[in-house]
């Protein structure tokens, strides 16, 4: 299968990592366990771990449904 990830300067990646973590920290401050935030989001865990890391590849879709949990 193709890899069909975005191809982002490094300074992109940076931001995505550091959204990452601030989403992660903003989780572990409400005390909510990323099985909870993740259900509520309608998205696997998987995919929540994938978006606490800063990978480009998981849908804005996916994002903005864990910020409004958060």
């Amino acid at each position: 299968m193709a890899n069909n990830s975005a191809i982002l300067l490094p300074k992109t990646e940076r931001i995505l990592t550091t959204v990452g973590e601030q989403i992660k920290l903003a989780r572990l401050r409400r005390k909510l366990s990323s099985e909870q935030v993740a259900e509520r989001a309608g998205i696997g865990r998987s995919t929540l771990v994938r978006i606490e890391k800063g990978d480009a590849g998981v849908s804005m879709g996916h994002l903005i449904n864990v910020l409004r949990v958060l």
